[in-house]
């Protein structure tokens, strides 16, 4: 039997997340719209979901969705590259409207939770001396959505003697993939100061915005598209040693995530 690697990141990485769908010590919840098809929670409009539920659904789910910064404001120089594994956690309100609604259960055990996590594969590379293109995959192992996205960012200020920080800019593009029942996209736009410290530590902070389309294409219900802001601010660092990087970043947003990453740096 062969196992996706993103599954086999996420089993190693979160051996607790299976447990949230045990039946045990769980009373089933009626609220639940449920299809006994189904192997696992999956995006599937119910009847219900009303356009006051879907607007918070793109905000938050939106939000998660965006290619998310993991990295200080310096860049790589011509032609380096990074490649990483990254592992982004979050909390959602799984018994708001917004969350209900937009997800079928196998049954009425089976609830979503509210503790969410799923590793993402990176890919950086240096095109100029000041300019970074980056890509990022990926698909959650135990439901039916995943994310594909492309960033570029470009170095404005570079720390020196004379210049005590560093200082980028970015701009990103998002499509949310496999779910039937919309087609959500987010752009991303962000600025990024940070400094580095005895050549290997490098905090840095950053504030931005998602803009983020959901149109709804599902048919069960009918709804308007939705364009919909959602701003964020970003704290992380990042330890870089030989060819080995290691950040940590927390992003403050309708939905705050926390991001870990491991680099290979060439």
């Amino acid at each position: 039997m062969r196992i996706h690697p993103l599954t086999l990141c996420a089993l190693l990485l979160s051996p607790a997340s299976a447990l949230a769908h045990d039946s045990d010590g769980h009373a089933p919840d009626p609220n639940l719209h449920t299809d006994a098809s189904l192997d696992n929670c999956e995006v599937h409009f119910a009847p219900e979901l009303s356009h006051g539920a879907f607007r918070p659904f793109t905000r938050e789910f939106g939000s998660i969705s965006a290619f998310k910064q993991m990295g200080g404001p310096t860049t790589l120089g011509q032609w380096g590259v990074a490649a990483g594994l990254e592992y982004m956690a979050f909390g959602v309100e799984d018994r708001s409207d917004a969350w209900n609604d937009t997800f079928a259960h196998p049954d009425e055990y089976h609830e979503l939770g509210s503790s969410q996590a799923f590793p993402k594969l990176k890919l950086r590379v240096g095109v100029t001396d000041r300019t970074d293109v980056g890509l990022f995959y990926t698909m959650n192992p135990t439901s039916n959505f995943g994310f594909i996205g492309l960033d570029v960012k470009h170095g404005l200020l570079r720390q020196s003697p004379d210049m005590p920080v560093s200082l980028s800019i970015r701009g990103a593009y998002t499509k949310t993939l496999f779910v039937g029942d919309m087609d959500m996209h987010a752009l991303t736009g962000d600025v990024t100061v940070g400094r580095t410290f005895w050549h290997v530590l490098t905090p840095y902070a950053g504030l931005g915005a998602d803009t983020v389309l959901a149109r709804e294409t599902a048919d069960t219900v009918e709804l308007d598209t939705e364009v919909v802001l959602a701003p964020h601010a970003v704290l992380g660092a990042e330890v870089a040693f030989w060819h080995l990087a290691l950040g940590a970043e927390t992003q403050l947003a309708t939905v705050s995530t926390l991001q870990m990453q491991v680099s290979a740096v060439f």
